[in-house]
């Protein structure tokens, strides 16, 4: 089978996918961190660039939010609890969710919001007039091929049974769209190197943009440009599971995250194709910035100094750790090095996408 295939089955399978499984795979009781989940501040932030983002559509009376694979929910959590104003009268939050039991627990956690719905796809998500779609570390998780150079010849590089598990197998591509997918975007593949072909991110990418009239697109997550990747004689395939890192991809099926870089040079001409003006990527050590965050830490700064003084040590101590959430979200050997990338329409590019 592509390898595509494998991995939209070991991740997504309704029964037995990483996913799908029941136990929570991300936060403090899960297999990794992301950013929401970190410190509420993520989501406090990001509400700035949403708000920046409904003034640049002209303050309307209504503005969607649709979050793509909203895991836990704490992200949607915190952005409605921070909203204020005649910005938060506006919002309403949309969640594209395709498994039954995450969108069970997101429900029990936004149950006291009544501005919240659910789909399972973004086909199904309602078009909005004004709004945006917002999409953290959702491309690394989208399935792709894998194709290789071989005495100057493309291979498909499939997945197939052999000792007692499962192993690589290299055939003639099935599907014309792999090779024109790397000459679009540029991709040199050199003799001997493996790369990933990220059809799925190019059609999601699409999709997001069919999804609201006038705001914005904002993807989060690792990728690099497509001449960067094709110089990665390997590929960029990790697993992440309870046992930690590896490039073991095949092992295990249903026990371990499968992700591949985003690759920003795709996304960016998928993007403008469906008629959206793309920036980036930016790092988001750097986007946060623009958000306000180094505000948010002097604040937290005074207070942990204010708290010490006064012998309020939990408080003391609340104000450091949040200080240190929000050092990890900036630091560029970790979360502070995915990259934003921003598609707009109809209006001019929020502020926080631009400056310096």
């Amino acid at each position: 089978m592509p390898f595509a295939a494998f991995m939209s089955t070991a991740l997504y399978h309704p029964r037995f996918g990483y996913y799908s499984a029941g136990r929570p795979r991300s936060g403090r009781r899960g297999d990794f961190v992301t950013s929401p989940e970190l410190d509420p501040a993520f989501a406090e932030l990001w509400v700035n660039g949403f708000r920046q983002t409904w003034e640049g559509c002209g303050r309307p009376r209504r503005f969607s939010v649709i979050e793509v694979g909203p895991g836990e929910g704490a992200f949607a959590a915190g952005v409605l609890a921070s909203a204020t104003g005649a910005f938060a009268d506006a919002l309403t939050y949309h969640l594209v969710e395709r498994l039954a039991v995450l969108e069970a627990r997101q429900r029990r956690l936004l149950a006291p919001h009544e501005n919240v719905s659910w789909s399972s796809s973004l086909r199904e998500a309602p078009v909005t007039a004004h709004g945006c779609v917002f999409a953290n570390e959702v491309l690394d998780n989208l399935p792709v091929h894998l194709v290789e150079r071989r005495g100057g010849r493309l291979t498909e590089v499939c997945v197939g049974a052999g000792d007692g598990g499962f192993i690589f197998v290299s055939l003639p591509p099935a599907n014309p769209e792999l090779e024109r997918y790397l000459d679009r975007t540029g991709s040199g593949l050199p003799e001997g190197h493996r790369a990933e072909v990220g059809v799925a991110a190019e059609s999601f990418t699409r999709q997001a943009a069919a999804a609201f009239e006038r705001g914005a697109a904002f993807f989060i997550d690792y990728g690099a440009e497509a001449g960067d990747l094709s110089r990665r004689a390997a590929g960029t395939l990790v697993s992440y599971s309870s046992s930690g890192a590896d490039d073991r991809v095949l092992e295990r099926p249903g026990a371990k995250d499968i992700t591949a870089h985003a690759n920003w040079t795709a996304v960016r001409g998928a993007g403008a194709d469906a008629g959206l003006s793309m920036l980036g990527p930016r790092p988001q050590s750097e986007v946060l910035g623009a958000l306000g965050l180094w505000d948010l830490d002097d604040r937290l700064r005074r207070e942990h100094r204010s708290a010490a003084a006064e012998g309020r040590g939990a408080e003391a101590v609340s104000a450091l750790s949040r200080r240190g959430a929000l050092g990890a979200l900036v630091d560029r050997g970790g979360l502070g090095a995915l990259g934003v990338m921003a598609g707009v329409r109809g209006i001019a590019p929020p502020p926080f996408v631009t400056t310096p």
